[in-house]
């Protein structure tokens, strides 16, 4: 469809999530979310200084996960992030950090950046993500995927996870195991943070029913995932 149809909605060669951004596409699940006020909202972080830091805001609302806001910028302070996060008007669950939250620095007087967090967003509702490898990570994104609607004006996050594919081998002709490193590797680490958040959190609760039919669509079938 790219070099014959000049479709520009074919997933990019090499894309983790190609095919769970065709579903997402068929069924209509870019479109204004608007934000729950009843329920919790939690946000997951990917950290860097001269990268970007990432921020992906999100509810979950009888088993689908709502994408309703993102941050990326670089060069900023953690104050500004924690300044940041409390100026919107959500009410907080949890926020969601990597592991190397936990990594004391010189430049912040032996602080992490958990610890300088929780002066702007409270200690109570700080949670660090288990470790785990690339390759779960993106399994449990693809998982959520499946019941995950994002709102319209998270549109770089959304490109950012389209673009996210493996690292090319060009002596072998073919694609390697692990991650391209370029502008969506953030957005698309913060991403995998909220996934695996969500996996857990739902392993540690009752089963959630499936996506249910919030926006007037047709509930999906296993036929329907067989064509994408």
């Amino acid at each position: 469809e790219q070099e014959y149809h000049c479709s520009f909605s074919s997933p990019v060669l090499g894309a983790y999530y190609g095919r769970e951004f065709a579903r997402i596409d068929k069924t209509g699940r870019i479109l204004p979310v608007p934000y729950d006020p009843e329920v919790p909202v939690y946000t997951a972080w990917d950290l860097g200084f001269s990268d970007d830091t990432v921020i992906w805001w999100y509810q979950v609302i009888r088993g689908e996960v709502h994408f309703i806001d993102y941050h990326a910028a670089s060069g900023r302070d953690i104050d500004y992030y924690g300044e940041l996060v409390t100026s919107k008007p959500y009410k907080y669950g949890a926020h969601y950090l990597p592991h190397d939250a936990k990594a004391k620095t010189l430049a912040a007087y032996g602080k992490s950046i958990q610890e300088q967090l929780a002066a702007h967003l409270g200690w109570g509702e700080i949670r660090i993500v288990p470790r785990l490898s690339v390759e779960d990570g993106i399994q449990a994104a693809r998982k959520m995927l499946a019941v995950s609607y994002f709102d319209e004006g998270v549109d770089d996050g959304i490109e950012a996870l389209r673009q996210y594919q493996r690292e090319w081998d060009d002596s072998k002709k073919c694609f390697k195991d692990k991650p391209l490193h370029n502008w969506c590797s953030h957005p698309a680490d913060g991403f995998r943070m909220a996934a695996v958040a969500w996996r857990e959190e739902s392993q540690a609760s009752e089963p959630l029913p499936g996506p249910r039919d919030s926006y007037g669509l047709e509930d999906e079938t296993e036929n329907d995932w067989m064509t994408v």
